[in-house]
């Protein structure tokens, strides 16, 4: 039953058999973000799919957290993992799988940085920050306008369960595709969305 509720005609639920798979709506030599990228390790991917000649890689690293990252558990280190080394880590990444495009590597926050970019920079922007419901908000509307017509704004941790951490991302993004006309066109298995502008079916 499950299988067929993802592959149900009309319902942008797909079963993904990798979080990457995302990545495939994502037209090639285009120009994208991440935002919120951590150690680079799906910048690899973006950059090994959907192959973008320009991409900006925007996260807070030391400027938030100081030189160790919290106590997260084993996604941390239990506190040792120190933000420059993410921040490192993310570099070689870019010198690995960057060659030949153009990427900016940027610390700061990410909704400083779309504010200094023109209106319609963007083909495409892949969102992993706060996925706190205030923060996702703000983060949409800033997107709004920095993506192009037509373009797409893709993420991760999307949880329909409202007792989940994360919930207000898929709250935020829900109002957000309601109130401006936008359409979910994929939730995967692995918590991964994506919409653009359009009319948002029932999920």
């Amino acid at each position: 039953m499950a299988n067929a509720w993802y592959r149900a005609v009309g319902s942008p639920r797909r079963l993904h058999s990798r979080r990457e798979e995302v990545l495939e709506l994502l037209p090639k030599e285009s120009i994208g973000a991440e935002l919120g990228v951590y150690k680079g390790e799906f910048s690899k991917h973006i950059l090994q799919i959907a192959k973008p000649c320009e991409l900006h890689l925007v996260d807070v690293w030391w400027l938030e957290y100081g030189e160790h990252y919290p106590n997260w558990g084993p996604y941390s280190d239990y506190g040792e993992l120190k933000t420059k080394d993410a921040y490192d880590q993310t570099i070689r990444v870019v010198e690995r799988y960057g060659a030949g495009k153009n990427i900016v590597v940027h610390v700061g926050y990410d909704l400083d940085y779309l504010g200094s970019l023109p209106d319609g920079y963007f083909d495409w922007t892949y969102v992993d920050t706060s996925h706190e419901y205030e923060h996702s908000k703000v983060e949409l509307e800033a997107l709004r306008t920095k993506v192009k017509q037509g373009g797409l704004v893709t993420g991760d941790d999307w949880h329909d369960d409202p007792n989940h951490i994360h919930y207000g991302l898929a709250r935020a993004v829900k109002e957000f595709c309601a109130e401006n006309g936008w359409e979910i066109v994929l939730l995967s298995n692995w918590a991964q969305w994506a919409i653009r502008q359009g009319r948002s079916p029932h999920v």
